[in-house]
């Protein structure tokens, strides 16, 4: 099994004339960034199918203008960033990976799951360092906690990018993060001044669409389970967490469960799904 890391902005950074002047000033190319993600988001993204016209971005002016300051993210140094501008820079730039190889793609998988090795693999260079999907999700957003496929962390001792690493987990990073598939979250595009707010709205979005009641069933997307204890130490402290971002019903559904504590409560009650399948146009 290749475990070979593909950087795929090792070119660009070199025509700074479409994105303007030359820079290497981080907070600056990071604004320019979400300046650049605002024009795809609002041109090749639907944001209320959830999906990404990844052909007609392909062959875009505003596609090769954001190659050019995805270049740049080699020349920065991120170390002068605080923790609430790292927690928007990483999160930008991990949406931003997730789209860039799969419009890259010669073919478009029917699912990211297809790609072997996506996200260990796929990575941009930011400053002298490389950075895979797991790298940002985990090392960084997550503070290097347990990954949760692998049991174990994925930046090990002594690694130089465990300096960036957020000292604590923000639950609400998996309602901003987008994998490619259709169950995850939409892509949107945050700022320092907009986080708190952003977060708290991409929060409730999400919940209030995925969570249901079906039958008697409280279904879950699997996010909740995968990640549970970045929410609370179990199901039930979980569900308290989600509550006030659901709708009356699943609201309703998830005070009839907390009634029981966790070993009692029939495990019928509560179900995860994930579809997995491209969120292509």
């Amino acid at each position: 099994m290749s475990t070979a890391v593909k950087v795929l902005n090792l070119e660009g950074s070199d025509d700074k004339s479409a994105n303007g002047p030359s820079t290497t000033d981080v907070l600056t190319i990071s604004q320019l960034l979400q300046k650049s993600m605002l024009r795809l988001t609002g041109k090749f993204f639907n944001e209320e199918a959830g999906t990404v016209n990844y052909k007609a971005l392909r062959d875009s002016q505003e596609y090769r203008e954001y190659c050019v300051l995805a270049g740049r993210l080699r020349e920065v140094d991120i170390a002068g960033l605080d923790d609430t501008e790292k927690l928007v820079f990483f999160i930008n730039v991990y949406n931003a990976l997730t789209v860039d190889s799969l419009t890259q793609m010669d073919t478009l998988p029917s699912s990211t799951l297809h790609v072997e090795n996506f996200w260990s693999t796929t990575a941009y260079t930011i400053g002298a360092h490389a950075y895979t999907l797991d790298h940002i999700e985990h090392g960084i957003l997550r503070g290097n906690k347990i990954h949760p496929s692998f049991g174990n962390p994925v930046l090990a001792p002594g690694d130089p990018r465990l300096k960036h690493s957020l000292p604590h987990v923000d639950p609400r990073i998996h309602f901003a993060l987008n994998c490619g598939a259709k169950t995850c979250p939409v892509v949107r595009v945050y700022s320092s001044s907009n986080l708190e707010a952003a977060l708290e709205g991409a929060t409730k979005s999400y919940l209030s669409q995925e969570v249901q009641v079906k039958d008697g069933v409280l279904r879950l997307p699997q996010i909740l389970e995968w990640y549970l204890d970045d929410f609370a130490q179990d199901q039930q402290g979980m569900l308290r967490w989600i509550q006030e971002y659901v709708g009356e019903a699943e609201c309703d559904a998830i005070k009839a469960l907390q009634v029981t504590t966790l070993e009692s409560t029939d495990k019928k009650q509560v179900q995860y799904f994930y579809d997995w399948s491209l969120n292509t146009a």
